[in-house]
């Protein structure tokens, strides 16, 4: 049920996948990461800020620890895949302990005045950025008998949205259902899936967006509390220390986590109230018997795996996906 859940997450010695690493939650993240031991590998598109992300990581590693970044459009599925055996080359192809998929962009704009290309954009820079790269890391993981962590990075946008960011978190939220099905399919691989759910975190990103933020967008949230990244980052760290599954850096986000209908207009109060208490404990009983339904499946599916020949048996990367 994940109350009493133990973590074994530990980032000395590992291998860390860092994607959209060269600033905001990623870059925070990556030197946490960094302090603490791990071997990093930075993924994003702009070779200048790379550059200097990998100068001021290196600055933080001991001579023994690899300090990658690599340039790619992770957008790209080919691009995807290539950029995960390229950064697996100095651990003898072996992929990544832990993936973190902070790559993702915000650009607000009402559907009425947003381009088709404003609108695909918006889906490929939230949900493909980030499923690409963990489809490619599954199948390598598995092929590779490896067990791991995959991150993925939505928002209190997956949870809850309003006027100003369709082309937001349709992807956000679509995020949420990758990472809950995937939760439960790698149960039979015991890779470990999670998603960080953020409120507003400062940096060039939130920047970049207040660029275009319609004046709606602004006002419902003028109250809110920018959270800078190197404490979002702790909080996400935090969360996988404890077990969790799905983690917030934020009391609003465990509210909306909590009731995650996002608050639209319901069906009833008295009715939605018996579905809110008698859910409350029925759902997490539910989600239990799915997991337990899956588990007992494993070795079935790991047979059936093996007699395909789906597993390396060289220790290195097959090449095909």
């Amino acid at each position: 049920m994940g109350w009493f859940t133990k973590s074994d997450y530990q980032p000395k010695g590992k291998h860390c996948y860092v994607s959209g690493g060269t600033q905001g939650l990623g870059k925070a993240l990556a030197e946490s990461l960094v302090k603490q031991g791990a071997h990093v590998t930075v993924v994003a598109r702009d070779v200048v800020k790379g550059e200097k992300t990998l100068a001021d990581l290196k600055a933080l590693a001991q001579p023994h620890q690899i300090i990658q970044f690599i340039s790619a459009d992770l957008t790209d599925a080919i691009s995807s895949q290539e950029t995960l055996i390229k950064a697996s080359e100095p651990f003898d192809g072996k992929c990544p302990d832990y993936l973190f998929l902070c790559a993702g962009f915000s650009r607000p704009k009402y559907m009425m005045d947003s381009s088709l290309e404003d609108f695909k954009g918006g889906f490929d820079g939230v949900y493909w950025v980030s499923a690409y790269t963990a489809q490619a890391a599954v199948k390598t993981m598995i092929r590779q008998r490896r067990t791991g962590r995959i991150v993925f990075v939505s928002s209190f946008l997956g949870y809850a949205s309003f006027a100003g960011y369709t082309n937001y978190s349709p992807g956000k939220y679509a995020l949420r259902g990758l990472s809950d099905s995937l939760r439960s399919e790698m149960l039979l691989h015991n890779i470990k899936i999670h998603i960080f759910m953020p409120c507003g975190i400062a940096g060039p990103g939130h920047d970049a967006e207040n660029a275009e933020k319609p004046a709606i967008t602004f006002k419902i949230e003028e109250n809110d509390t920018l959270i800078q990244p190197a404490v979002s980052a702790k909080a996400l760290e935090k969360g996988l220390r404890n077990g969790q599954y799905s983690i917030t850096d934020n009391i609003v986000c465990d509210f909306a986590r909590l009731r995650s209908d996002g608050g639209v207009p319901g069906n009833g109060f008295f009715t939605d109230l018996f579905y809110l208490i008698v859910s409350s404990y029925g759902f997490p009983i539910w989600r239990w018997t799915a997991d337990r339904e899956v588990k007992k499946g494993r070795q079935a599916v790991l047979d059936d795996y093996e007699a395909r020949g789906v597993y390396d048996t060289h220790g290195e990367i097959i090449k095909r996906y």
